[in-house]
């Protein structure tokens, strides 16, 4: 019996979408190890055979992005067929909006959807900008290792940024000056290629016969590494970082060590990892966050590694004891000890009858506390008897004397604070003492306590409305037109920068931004056009008298000048 031929199938197979570049995997994604954004660049580039600056000034420049161009037009249109590329920082590897358009660029041009894991995107809101070394640094042992060994040769996240001083594999130093042509690097380059020299193209790795030389360099201390291997720690966390979620996180966990470590005593905490109460506070109640040099300072006398504040699920029973153990022993630092009323009332009965009067500030430190709270708790009579012998002795300070000229009369004063407590938006005690020139709020405080107390409560209420009202001053900004930026709005809320309103609303301050980026190329097409018309006069007018027109047409249609580049 004939067999049947073979049956073809003539209906067309979906065709996956296409890359313009290469979908190149980035190297070590969720390691401490993994690429820097950066390096990935240079490393696509030679993918590609061309040079950085044509891969990012002919391509990337000209994708669509709601975020802006790579390379400005004006960048481009300073030489004629010039690709307008100029040698990046690391900062590109960040936490800004500028890292976020190099990003969409990227994942746009290969399809890619992981790329923001090779910079620190993740951790921006809960690390500040300033974080990477100004010039291009490596490990040359590692470069030769992963050459000899036929590795990917790239450059980790980690030596980009500045506390990683040191290479966690080798224990040895970053190397930051070419040894063939003895010159500093850019970051990313025109012509950066992993592992070589922009300027002379030279072998970044180390030869045998260097070996030994490379191992005569500078000493390195357990602190520079253990610096390095905090860094690496978090790098490892991008993939799985909230952004958002992050800085709370952060903040959780600091109480959690507080609570566990000193039992809420925040001057302990303070005292023991070498922070002002100030800063510290502010950290708790999640209105700053610290400098990475800070937070690895930080994690090192607590003796956590820095992962631990940054962990959903927050610190692990073994992190609460090494903490614990640190701060034992590290001693009290000056800490307030627990002594009994009586104890207390018998040293300041000693005190008031001692032939050389001191001050109630001397009495206190020499039991042992940082003030002289505790005191006026134990014998408030007491207490008053010793600073008035003191004052009599004319010993205390000059305002305390008597004949000195007072900084504000108890009238005055008192009129000032009932004004604050009139006001919708109250002057906190302490802003009104320093604002008459006293050194801190202890004086306003003594003498009103009410008063300060009702102004206090004051503001604690105010501030619990200030998230409903943020909120609804950015919606009411998505209404206007021109959008406004985060810096006006800040203004208009009171507050000195954008980072508490990006914060608090991520979601509405980036609809913001994309409206008032699409605003200012809508603008700078229209500025364009405009100046373009001049060409076809006769005579050409000069270039001053172009710009006057462009600056009377934004005034006329009530919108800022925007220059043109």
């Amino acid at each position: 019996m004939q067999q049947p031929f073979e049956s073809w199938s003539l209906s067309s197979l979906p065709v996956p979408p296409r890359s313009q570049l290469y979908s190149l995997q980035p190297v070590g994604v969720g390691t401490g190890m993994v690429e820097s954004l950066t390096g990935y660049v240079a490393r696509l580039a030679e993918a590609h055979t061309v040079s950085v600056g044509d891969l990012v000034g002919r391509l990337l420049s000209d994708l669509a992005s709601p975020k802006g161009g790579l390379v400005t037009a004006g960048a481009k249109a300073a030489r004629v067929d010039g690709h307008g590329f100029r040698a990046c920082s690391y900062a590109i590897n960040g936490v800004t909006d500028r890292t976020a358009t190099w990003v969409d660029s990227l994942e746009a041009a290969t399809t890619r959807r992981d790329l923001r894991c090779l910079t620190l995107l993740p951790f921006r809101y809960a690390l500040p900008d300033h974080l990477f070394r100004p010039r291009r640094a490596w490990c040359m042992l590692c470069f030769e290792q992963w050459r000899a060994n036929g590795q990917i040769v790239y450059e980790p996240l980690l030596w980009a940024i500045a506390p990683a001083s040191h290479c966690t594999v080798h224990a040895r130093p970053l190397d930051s000056i070419c040894r063939h042509c003895a010159r500093n690097l850019s970051p990313l380059g025109v012509f950066s290629r992993p592992g070589y020299c922009e300027l002379c193209d030279g072998w970044l790795g180390e030869s045998d016969a260097d070996r030994k030389q490379a191992h005569s360099g500078s000493a390195t201390t357990e602190e520079q590494v253990w610096s390095s291997t905090q860094v690496e720690g978090l790098l490892a966390m991008l993939p799985s970082v909230d952004p958002v979620a992050a800085r709370e996180s952060f903040r959780r966990s600091l109480i959690a060590y507080l609570d566990q470590v000193t039992g809420g005593n925040v001057l302990a905490l303070a005292q023991h990892i070498r922070c002002s109460h100030s800063i510290l506070q502010n950290w708790l109640e999640g209105a700053r966050v610290p400098r990475l040099e800070t937070l690895l300072r930080t994690c090192q006398f607590l003796n956590v590694p820095a992962s631990s504040l940054f962990a959903p699920s927050g610190p692990t029973p073994a992190h609460f004891v090494a903490a614990k153990e640190s701060f034992a022993l590290a001693g009290n630092r000056g800490v307030s000890p627990s002594r009994h009323a009586s104890e207390i009332r018998q040293a300041l009965l000693v005190a008031l009858e001692e032939p050389a009067p001191r001050s109630l500030s001397e009495v206190a430190r020499s039991l042992g506390y940082t003030n002289t709270e505790r005191l006026y708790q134990a014998d408030r009579e007491l207490c008053h008897g010793i600073a008035a012998r003191h004052r009599q002795s004319g010993r205390s300070h000059w305002w305390r004397k008597p004949g000195a000229t007072r900084i504000c009369e108890a009238a005055k004063l008192k009129e000032i604070l009932e004004q604050s407590l009139k006001s919708d938006r109250p002057t906190s005690a302490h802003q009104i003492a320093v604002n008459l020139g006293y050194s801190n709020d202890g004086y306003v405080h003594q003498k009103y306590p009410e008063l300060c107390r009702a102004i206090g409560e004051k503001i604690a209420l105010a501030k619990q409305d200030e998230p409903d009202k943020m909120r609804r001053v950015l919606e009411d900004a998505l209404h206007e037109h021109p959008a406004p930026t985060l810096s006006k709005l800040s203004g208009r809320l009171g507050y000195s920068s954008s980072n508490v309103l990006r914060a608090h609303e991520p979601d509405l301050c980036e609809q913001l931004s994309a409206r008032h980026r699409s605003h200012v190329i809508e603008r700078r097409a229209d500025l364009e056009r405009r100046a373009a018309a001049a060409l076809s006069e006769s005579p050409a007018p000069s270039l001053l008298d172009v710009c006057k027109r462009l600056c009377s047409a934004s005034a006329g249609s009530g919108e800022s000048a925007l220059p043109l580049r």
